[in-house]
């Protein structure tokens, strides 16, 4: 019961902290600022670098590179691992 109660826990200031930071600073840390003539295809955005320590990730959109803000991910991997906790908390609980 008590991994439940701290999964959700986690989840919830994961998630809390995670949108309280997108929408008072962005999820972007840095980018590049070349402009682009004509509009964006789809195909043209993709991941450019993952680093698992510190957890970064980098994509680009054709024209300019982008990094994602390294706050914003850790809090959304703080919700992530607390609603894994929340799930394996209730399959204990279910099991008892």
């Amino acid at each position: 019961m008590f991994i439940r109660h701290a999964g959700a826990t986690l989840f919830g200031a994961g998630l809390l902290v995670c949108t309280v930071l997108l929408v008072t600073v962005g999820p972007v840390a840095a980018t590049t600022e070349a402009f682009c003539p004509g509009p964006r295809q789809l195909a043209e955005f993709a991941v450019t670098g993952v680093q698992a320590w510190p957890p970064t990730v980098t994509y680009t959109d054709g024209c300019n590179d982008v990094l994602l803000r390294p706050s914003v991910l850790w809090s959304g991997v703080a919700a992530a691992v607390g609603l894994l906790l929340a799930a394996i908390g209730q399959v204990l609980v279910q099991r008892a």
